[in-house]
């Protein structure tokens, strides 16, 4: 009679043979398929390829949008090409005829201004969206180098604006040693627009 110890050790086999086939066939069946090609990493930013985009809001005031225009042209862009878009809201339903002929005189305007910077383009809504609309939806970035200057049409801007915005981003986004991920931006003048507060109480703590 065969002791326990012999009699188990077929079964063993029997055992340890369909758990060696069956990792045999799933390296097989891995082996079948093809890798999936790797993501390609996105580009590291580079200060070469920096860009900046004006996003100028624009409604219903032909004078202050011209006089933006005038101090956003006659700035030193450092010879740098630098495109202009113009996002004109659309008016209200049932706007009174002096504000519409308000926008189609804005429209003309900014058609026939020269900016011999770079690209000019105009976006004119087709449904009034707001100034908070606005300023949300200006941008969307193309790329880690692209950054956007968005500005009222009722402000103007110093002559030296895009110098002091490019050192900003050079040292605070390219520099490694002075870069911080909580920093997202700057601004030109006292911020007043807090998300998650409402305009009145905004009001009130200036």
């Amino acid at each position: 009679m065969a002791s326990p110890r012999h009699r188990s050790f077929p079964l063993r086999l029997l055992v340890l043979f369909p758990v060696s086939l069956c990792i045999l066939l799933l390296l097989l069946r891995r082996s079948s398929y093809a890798a999936p090609p790797l993501i390609p990493a996105r580009p590291a930013p580079d200060p070469h390829r920096f860009s900046l985009l004006i996003k100028l809001l624009a409604y219903d005031r032909p004078a202050p949008l011209l006089r933006c225009l005038r101090s956003l042209a006659s700035a030193d862009y450092d010879g740098d090409r630098v495109a202009l878009h113009v996002l004109l809201d659309h008016l209200p339903p049932n706007s009174s005829a002096p504000l519409l002929a308000a926008s189609h005189e804005i429209l003309t305007a900014v058609d026939a201004f020269p900016w011999p910077h770079g690209e000019k383009r105009i976006h004119y809504r087709v449904a009034n969206a707001g100034l908070q609309a606005q300023w949300i939806e200006a941008w969307w970035p193309g790329s880690d180098d692209e950054f956007a200057f968005v500005v009222e049409d009722d402000l103007e801007v110093s002559p030296l604006y895009y110098r002091f915005l490019k050192r900003v981003v050079m040292r605070y986004y390219y520099d490694r040693e002075n870069y911080s991920p909580y920093v997202f931006g700057a601004s030109l003048q006292r911020p007043r627009f807090v998300a998650g507060e409402s305009l009145v109480s905004n009001v009130n703590a200036c």
